[in-house]
């Protein structure tokens, strides 16, 4: 790792004042709601119990907490549009690279009242500034250079508090198995093998919002959505190497900025419409221009906002089965990856035209399972599609069925009552899960992040003294023991360990009740 000017940085760092926010007129009293969603997270196995540990936290430096658990179906949307104080929320990457998690949660046109990742609403221009330079360049070493920078600015500003880094865990009946836990997509059911003709029943913690690929970013939609529908590049399974998928070949003009990709011949959708540049071009220009026919007034199209500001235009090329993305700069060198995402699903035209904005219920791909059935709170039902172009599934059925509760997951895993998969596990059940001969558990280590968002822009967090208090304040250590059973490790910065860029150097504010109440009082607030 490069060092330049980092060590007299780091002497100077706890000292700086934070920059870019206005110290507001503090409130009589510091009362504060922290919110959390219902559901089970790989990053966040217990949403309550982390919030009842952090109120603990601040009630013991001066503040007044009030915790709020919300459905996860209307807390994404919340906390999207920024009602929230506080927030706990968690980001597991869906580009293995460190833009995915500082250009998602910290860029400031990723803080956009409504459609926003960044739930801090932290705009610096500053450290957005770093991140679009990292994303134009193409040298590694430059690139980790401008990523460590911004992790030093956002440290200094505190927008959020990076909590716990945890592994990205299933576990599934052995009869289902071998399955792996891939770096950035969900469980590439497809390749399970037994039984054949046979269901899996994936017992999860909550359902999904919606199935519309570009409309969504959370975790239950995309556990579906990835098994529905097709992107023009994929994963080759366990690794982080793009390979061919609609797509069959690609290539770039010397400046990245126009690429032209070949679709697969002969492939159909599941409702026997085929697979072209048109059926391409609506996917994305729907995201890209909110005057196409089927970007629906009420999309939010954030992942799209927030990855894809470099694409003017995406159209058809030669003929019926080219595609050209133009770009008004470099396409970013993770851009492959980036077309990899779920966000970048393939729609059929014609269900698009049939369903309008209901096709957020009747999602319809060239996957290798398609659509038959959704209960709200329920179950969604999927079923092999005999036709999928890359060899039919051996399984006929999936099932995606609700159990908010992280234990009796296991246990009905445990006991092949419903249950062949879950994920976001009870850190207290691994090692019975574990010892199960009938059970197989798999990991990627720390590839996941959890974190405290503070709404930079609602009092008290506005003042970046009092942010900085909620820093110090927290004991990681202790909610590691006590929520996380042990499971997880202290998360210093907001990207994961093994990512490029991450800064390993950089100290976290240590446990410090006493400097938090220091700064509460500097910030105006009378706390013994």
């Amino acid at each position: 790792m490069r060092r330049t000017g980092l060590l007299l940085f780091l002497i100077a760092l706890v000292g700086l004042p934070a920059c870019g926010d206005g110290e507001s007129e503090a409130p009589a009293a510091l009362k504060v709601i922290l919110s959390h969603g219902n559901n089970s997270r790989p990053y966040l196995p217990w949403p309550g119990e982390v919030a009842k540990q952090i109120a603990g936290d601040l009630e013991d430096i001066g503040f007044e907490v009030e915790i709020e658990m919300q459905p996860w179906s209307s807390y994404i949307p919340s906390v999207e549009r920024g009602d929230h104080q506080m927030a706990i929320l968690g980001w597991s990457a869906d580009v293995p690279d460190t833009d995915n998690f500082l250009s998602s949660l910290l860029h400031k046109e990723s803080a956009k009242e409504g459609s926003a990742n960044n739930i801090s609403f932290y705009r610096s221009d500053e450290v957005s500034g770093l991140l679009d330079q990292a994303r134009l360049s193409h040298d590694e070493a430059e690139r980790d250079q401008l990523y460590l920078r911004a992790q030093e600015l956002i440290f200094r500003d505190a927008p959020m508090v990076p909590l716990v880094y945890t592994d990205r865990m299933i576990a599934h009946r052995a009869t289902h198995g071998p399955l792996t836990v891939e770096w950035v997509t969900h469980p590439v059911l497809r390749l399970v093998q037994t039984p054949v003709d046979g269901t899996l029943v994936f017992l999860r913690g909550a359902d999904s919002n919606k199935l519309d690929p570009g409309d969504v970013t959370d975790g239950e939609s995309s556990k579906v959505i990835e098994q529905v529908y097709d992107t023009l590049v994929r994963y080759k399974p366990g690794t982080i190497e793009i390979e061919p998928s609609l797509a069959t070949s690609w290539a770039s003009s010397e400046d990245k900025k126009t690429w032209t990709f070949q679709l697969r011949e002969g492939v159909t959708f599941h409702d026997g419409a085929p697979l072209n540049a048109g059926a391409v071009v609506d996917t994305f220009q729907r995201m890209n221009d909110k005057q196409h026919r089927f970007s629906f007034s009420d999309g939010k199209w954030a992942n799209w906002t927030a990855l894809f500001g470099f694409v003017d235009e995406v159209k058809q090329g030669a003929n019926d089965l080219e595609v050209v993305f133009v770009c008004n700069q470099p396409a970013p060198p993770f851009f492959l990856k980036q077309l990899a995402m779920f966000t970048c699903s393939i729609i059929s035209p014609k269900a698009l035209e049939k369903h309008q904005a209901g096709i957020r219920r009747n999602p319809v791909g060239t996957g290798p399972f398609k659509f038959k059935g959704w209960r709200t709170d329920d179950v969604i039902e999927l079923e092999r599609f005999d036709d999928y172009w890359d060899g039919a599934p051996k399984l006929k059925s999936l099932y995606f069925r609700i159990s908010n509760n992280a234990t009796v997951r296991s246990n009905r895993l445990i006991a092949n009552n419903g249950a062949e998969l879950i994920d976001n596990l009870d850190p207290a059940t691994i090692a019975k899960l574990e010892s199960d001969a009938n059970v197989q558990v798999a990991r990627r280590p720390q590839s996941s992040l959890c974190y405290l968002a503070m709404n930079n822009l609602r009092a008290p967090f506005d003042n970046p003294k009092v942010r900085q208090a909620v820093a110090y304040a927290i004991n990681k250590k202790g909610l590691i023991a006590r929520a996380y059973k042990g499971y997880a490790k202290p998360a210093t910065v907001p990207v994961p360990p093994g990512f490029n860029g991450f800064h390993a150097d950089l100290p976290d504010r240590p446990y410090d009740p006493e400097k938090a109440k220091a700064l509460l009082r500097e910030a105006g607030y009378d706390v013994k």
